[in-house]
């Protein structure tokens, strides 16, 4: 009776059950909980067969016979799944006090799952290294290419090397490339429009040869606004630049005209208010660059909570001889923890944004052209005002 207790003990202790079986492999006692790991149903007129409560042991008769005839020391079963969640390892020991023999369950639940999160973790930080040196990997294609790009504007123009250098020299190189991507983006989205809009034509049968010339045509146009953006980028880098007269009108007509068709598509109204003629003394490319700044930001605004009515109203006048733009929208307006940084550099409230778009405009304004720039709050959105 001590030696049950004590087995019963130590089984206990180290989670482990067992039945015991007789030469017929036929089930004469189970611990307590050995239900848990086989299925012990009694039939009326026989006892349980262990090949029936413990099927992984069926197609081994040949290694349990050697076992009962003490060939064998142990026949072992390891890593069996029992539903709803056990694992567990089975041993059959043969039994010193019978001619049968003692079936052993350890219970290796929480060793398997652990060690199958071990393996998850392990699985997933290589995945997540290869992830990394991937992107390591194209981020430096992409950087080598766009120094090459850059590197080959600066030779044409020792004096855009100095401008750079004016700027913090640690991000001399990529504030430039920040500036040109974020532009890019209009016309790229522009052209994948005309594309997309081709391509269901073709399906549907509508396709013609004027329809390609039109869009061939403002694919074109698009183009050649990505080359102007980069022109005006190097003017606005190069320190040496003489100011010229221009017609603020005709220079704002013309930036809506090119970025009309993509504000449309975004369900944004593009409104001109003019109430003066007006022209200025400075420089229209740094000048469009500024509006068009102001511009992709109320756009950007609307794309995070689009709805309908969206609307960019720029109204042009002349008060006390000087320029006055007013940009307004009815996008909600700028958060006013950092209304008051706009225009720092690096400063935004977009998860991907460079911060350099507003702090480049108050640069262009205030140092190359003498004017003001400043920003506010209405009840419908954000409202940009423009003097020189």
């Amino acid at each position: 009776m001590h030696h049950k207790e004590i087995v019963d003990a130590i089984c206990e202790h180290h989670r482990y059950e067992y039945v015991i079986v007789n030469a017929l492999y036929e089930i004469v006692e189970y611990s307590a909980q050995a239900s848990l790991y086989c299925d012990l149903q009694w039939e009326e007129d026989r006892l349980c067969n262990l090949f029936c409560a413990v099927p992984e042991l069926v197609g081994m008769e040949g290694e349990l016979a050697l076992l009962l005839e003490g060939k064998r020391r142990v026949v072992s079963v390891p890593l069996i799944f029992k539903p709803p969640h056990y694992y567990v390892d089975v041993y059959v020991y043969r039994s010193k006090a019978s001619t049968g023999c003692m079936v052993l369950f350890e219970d290796i639940t929480e060793k398997t799952y652990a060690e199958q999160k071990v393996a998850q973790v392990h699985n997933e930080n290589l995945l997540l290294l290869d992830e990394i040196a991937e992107q390591n990997r194209r981020l430096e294609l992409f950087s080598q290419h766009m120094k090459t790009l850059v590197e080959e504007e600066v030779a044409k123009n020792a004096q855009q090397q100095h401008m750079l250098e004016l700027q913090t020299r640690h991000a001399q190189m990529g504030e430039m490339i920040a500036i040109i991507t974020h532009q890019w983006k209009q016309p790229l989205s522009v052209i994948q429009t005309i594309c997309t809009n081709l391509k269901i034509k073709y399906e549907l049968g509508q396709f013609s040869a004027d329809l390609a010339m039109e869009k061939i045509q403002n694919i074109d146009k698009q183009i050649q606004l990505m080359g102007t953006i980069v022109a005006d980028f190097q003017y606005f880098f190069k320190p040496s630049k003489a100011k010229s007269r221009f017609h603020l009108n005709a220079a704002i007509h013309s930036l809506i005209g090119l970025v009309k068709a993509e504000y449309t598509h975004a369900n944004i109204a593009l409104q001109l208010e003019e109430l003066d003629e007006v022209w200025l003394e400075g420089y229209p490319n740094e000048y469009n660059q500024v509006i068009l700044s102001i511009l992709q930001n109320a756009k950007e605004a609307f794309l995070c909570k689009p709805f309908d009515a969206m609307q960019i109203h720029i109204r042009i006048a002349k008060q006390h001889e000087k320029s006055y733009v007013r940009i307004s929208d009815n996008a909600g307006g700028i958060p006013l923890e950092i209304l008051p940084k706009i225009f720092d550099q690096y400063e935004t409230s977009k998860a991907e944004g460079s911060g350099l778009g507003l702090y480049i405009a108050k640069s262009v304004i205030e140092h190359n052209m003498g004017g003001k720039i400043w920003a506010e709050n209405s009840e419908e959105g954000a409202v940009f005002y423009i003097v020189v």
